[in-house]
């Protein structure tokens, strides 16, 4: 679909710069050649650790169980391995600004690469607006004000800060915003490892009080609840191939950062997973603030202690550590965001650029360089369903979370169902291109990751499939019984409504280079008058 749009196969060697050998408009290649070249290869593997490994992830692995961590070790070989080779080659050969359209645009055409970058920008302020945010309030309220819930004016005078504050991040230019995901890979690297010797030593002092290592056994069941989480650990390496024209070396940093944030996240996931599991009292491993909560009852070896509730409080050096590890998850959830903006926005930009959207929506800064028109827009969606859905489950975080990160996954799952394929097409459609790394049996690669998503996403919209269809055990916190009509509605509609808007994206950008070619052909015959 959409082939029409991508030129013959014309390797990128054999051509001069003048022949466009991929058909890419004057307004995409004009914008692509001003970008200023500040990513180095640091700043590059802070990103990609930024948008790949989060905090939040480690208290909702934590709290599907022990089997959780066992399908994670499996899924790191047989899915988070072969990504990374297949964004390593991707992202070195087709090092163009706003990556992953460029890479399915290239395979399928506009209209398939307008898809994708549009659903991709569309789930960032979902997941921004209404994941990361109440994080960090929960963060704040565990750390800051003793376990105390805001008050409804406190929590959105809080939230709205921190979404606004990602916005004006995502405007700065990357000389200077690319310090936001290199402060918060900073935190991560020092709060993961700070966090699990303090478990480690909770345990020594403690007993352990969480599962038997007998309980990470594998099951059938246990992998249908745990797909989609796991997937959600391992995304993201492709986030940073959004900025190709702003890093230095493009060719030789994306496949350093793609393979060494993969080794990371199996590090930094897999060891404080597998402490909580066998430290904390199951009970208290939450999804929202499974990682804030473990934390906070793991800092009473310094000061504090745990009532026979469960209610956890600090004291001495408990407090003045509780606050220094808040301060690092808050930065870290707020670096996450940050990132994910950054590249989704600019994917999105350069595709309006390319004629496969809203040219408007992908003003750029000539100061900074950056879509602000487009990181604004985000700020008001991300507000918006901050307010809107918190006040649709009448404060129930828990419900909120739910239906949130199932649809978050699904959008994203969506997105690399393009990519995947695409992986193939582009070493059939274009074998002369240089490739600084290839990935062997890339067929077998592709077909594999694939149906690998696309069993992910059917467990997304249709959990429990294959064992006990859309059953209670299978349905996000909060959404039981007769509720989970509800959350079926909301899931397909909602999903089915940011596709359309997708594809309303690629139509306006189809009339705009329509208009465009009327007005030069009518200036060449004017010419020739």
């Amino acid at each position: 679909m959409g082939n029409e749009d991508v030129e013959q196969n014309v390797p990128v060697q054999s051509v001069k710069p003048a022949t466009n050998p991929y058909g890419l408009t004057d307004k995409y290649s004009v914008e692509k050649s001003g970008f200023r070249k500040s990513f180095g290869r640091k700043e590059v593997l802070f990103f990609s650790i930024c948008s790949v490994i989060g905090l939040d992830t480690i208290g909702i692995i934590a709290a599907a169980g022990p089997e959780a961590i066992s399908w994670m070790a499996v899924l790191a070989i047989v899915f988070l391995i072969p990504t990374a080779m297949v964004i390593a080659e991707l992202s070195s050969t087709f090092t163009y600004q706003g990556g992953p359209y460029m890479w399915t645009r290239l395979a399928f055409g506009r209209f398939a690469g307008s898809i994708s970058a549009a659903i991709s920008w569309f789930k960032s302020p979902i997941w921004f607006g209404g994941v990361l945010t109440l994080v960090a309030v929960a963060t704040a309220e565990t750390f800051f004000m003793s376990g105390t819930r805001m008050s409804e004016f406190s929590f959105y005078r809080f939230a709205l800060a921190f979404i606004w504050l990602g916005i004006i991040a995502t405007n700065l230019s990357f000389r200077v915003g690319k310090w936001v995901p290199t402060l918060g890979a900073l935190a991560r690297l020092i709060v993961i490892p700070f966090f699990t010797v303090t478990v480690i030593v909770f345990g020594i002092a403690n007993g352990l009080r969480g599962v038997a290592f007998a309980d990470f056994g594998l099951s059938f069941e246990g992998f249908l609840a745990a797909i989609s989480i796991i997937m959600l650990a391992f995304l993201g390496l492709e986030n940073v191939s959004a900025a190709s024209d702003e890093m230095t070396h493009a060719k030789r940093d994306l496949p350093y950062a793609a393979f060494r944030t993969s080794a990371l996240a199996i590090i930094l996931y897999g060891i404080p997973i597998m402490t909580v599991l066998l430290v904390l009292p199951v009970n208290q491993v939450t999804g929202l603030t499974g990682f804030v909560d473990a934390l906070k009852s793991a800092f009473t070896v310094y000061g504090g202690s745990i009532a026979e509730d469960g209610t956890v409080t600090l004291s001495g050096a408990g407090i003045y550590l509780g606050v220094f590890a808040g301060v690092l998850i808050i930065l870290a959830v707020f670096a996450s965001g940050v990132s994910w903006l950054m590249s989704t926005n600019r994917t999105l930009a350069m595709s309006c650029f390319d004629g496969a959207g809203p040219l408007w929506l992908a003003h750029t800064n000539p100061r900074y360089g950056t879509p602000v028109r487009i990181n604004n827009v985000t700020g008001f969606i991300a507000s918006a369903i901050l307010i809107v859905g918190y006040r649709f489950v009448d404060g129930d975080t828990a419900k909120y979370l739910g239906v949130v990160i199932s649809f978050a996954i699904a959008m994203t799952l969506v997105t690399y169902l393009l990519l995947f394929p695409a992986f193939w097409i582009l070493r059939n459609k274009y074998p002369d291109v240089h490739r600084p790394y290839r990935v062997p049996a890339h067929r077998t690669v592709s077909i594999w990751l694939t149906a690998m998503v696309a069993f992910a996403l059917l467990q997304i919209l249709t959990p429990g499939f294959g064992d006990a269809w859309f059953s209670d055990a299978y349905r996000p916190a909060g959404w039981v019984g007769d509720q989970g009509r509800l959350y079926y509605l909301v899931q397909l509609a909602a999903l089915a409504l940011i596709i359309l808007k997708a594809a309303t994206f690629w139509v306006i950008g189809r009339f705009n280079r329509r208009r465009v070619a009327i007005s030069e052909s009518e200036a060449e015959q004017a010419d020739i008058n």
